[in-house]
């Protein structure tokens, strides 16, 4: 088996699919990867939105993010199971939403903030942070003609461990603040306990519209290879997409206030399924980028919105929501990696089945728009973590 390497003669533009496709490993291989990966983040994602972990968020994120950095110094090894390993660790990581969500909700300089604000807030950052990551990673894979075994990826180590520190000074402060603070309320009022049904009919959507997002994930670098262009291409197209979605996510933010999350996510789910008709009806490069522009407001919808749909669902509130979004995150993947396993090769005909999964997750969340639980509540109520989250 040959080994990973996340570099090449332009590494700054090489996804993980692609790197992973020109270290020799077949489509299927590249699957397995992502399915493995998945698979690890459904069940730490499931764990970390329990009462439980909530209560114990500060410590429990310095380890995650300890155990991470440990996984992606196995990626770059030398045989499939070493980098399934590595990917696998590095989900500890990867899942700390939940955990982060619950200590700056439980902050006093964010009492006056709304669910839908604070979650779109988060995203925004999240954004920020993935485009200085992709500056990152091109300053990092400058150094492989000066030491050909560095694996570029392996920058983000020293961040994680950076994380971890910072993470554990601020509970360290954290706990002094709340020996002379009083206890504030959660931002929105307690949920109750969510019908069985309504939560299917909450999650599913989620889930087809994180198998679209799968699609593009994996499959688009693999299309733009496969069809002969620059891999420049493909940092280009992420990169318009995350600079529209910094722009987008505001507005969200203060929307997800007034309208029904199931309303802006439909919304966002047929915006969805235009942008993946575009990239499977035409193949210019200008129809590709005008897809990734049409995608921004979709995922930025999904980011924000998906945790606090599913926060209104759970007695947990908005952390409880996005550990559970984060771990249907997982599932949707696995849908949205197996899939188009049966379109032969790379071929536009890929795009069509995300736009299937978007269609519908649309026609579901439009239906259910006016359910009154999934309606904007006024801040102001309590938010117990130690309340059992209705899964």
């Amino acid at each position: 088996m040959p080994a990973v390497r996340v570099h090449h003669d332009r590494p700054e533009q090489r996804r993980l699919p692609v790197a992973l496709q020109a270290a020799g490993f077949a489509k299927g291989d590249i699957a397995v990867f992502f399915v493995v990966d998945s698979v690890t983040a459904f069940a730490l994602a499931l764990t970390a939105s329990r009462p439980a972990p909530l209560r114990h968020a500060r410590p429990l994120l310095v380890a995650a993010l300890l155990v991470g950095a440990g996984g992606l110094l196995l990626v770059g090894g030398r045989s499939l199971p070493l980098v399934c390993m590595g990917g696998a660790l590095s989900m500890a990581a990867a899942v700390t939403m939940p955990l982060i969500l619950r200590q700056i909700q439980t902050a006093s300089r964010t009492a006056a903030l709304s669910d839908a604000v604070l979650a779109a807030g988060t995203r925004w950052i999240a954004v920020a942070g993935y485009l200085a990551g992709v500056a990152g990673f091109g300053a990092s894979a400058s150094l492989t003609p000066l030491w050909p075994d560095w694996t570029p990826v392996h920058a983000a180590v020293p961040l994680l461990l950076a994380a971890a520190a910072v993470a554990a000074v601020g509970s360290r402060s954290d706990a002094a603040a709340t020996r002379t603070a009083p206890a504030r309320s959660g931002p929105e009022a307690p949920v109750t306990p969510t019908p069985g049904l309504l939560l299917v009919v909450g999650v599913t959507p989620i889930v087809l519209l994180k198998a679209a997002d799968s699609v593009r994930l994996i499959y688009l670098p693999l299309f733009v290879v496969a069809s002969g262009r620059d891999e420049r291409l493909i940092s280009v197209l992420f990169l318009a997409t995350a600079a529209v979605e910094l722009l987008v996510l505001p507005l969200l933010g203060r929307l997800g206030e007034r309208r029904s999350a199931p309303l802006l996510l439909g919304a966002a789910a047929v915006i969805g399924v235009l942008s993946f008709t575009v990239s499977a009806a035409f193949s210019s490069v200008g129809s590709l980028l005008t897809s990734q522009l049409l995608y921004a407001p979709f995922t930025a919808a999904l980011q924000a919105l998906g945790p606090l749909l599913l926060g209104r669902l759970l007695t947990g509130g908005l952390p409880a929501g996005a550990g559970l979004f984060a771990a249907l995150m997982q599932l949707g993947s696995l849908i949205g990696i197996l899939a188009p396993l049966a379109v032969p090769g790379y071929s536009p005909g890929l795009f069509w089945v995300a736009a299937a999964f978007c269609t519908v997750a649309a026609a579901v969340l439009l239906h259910v728009r006016s359910t009154p639980s999934l309606l904007p509540r006024p801040a102001g109520g309590t938010d117990d973590a130690s309340a059992p989250a209705s899964l």
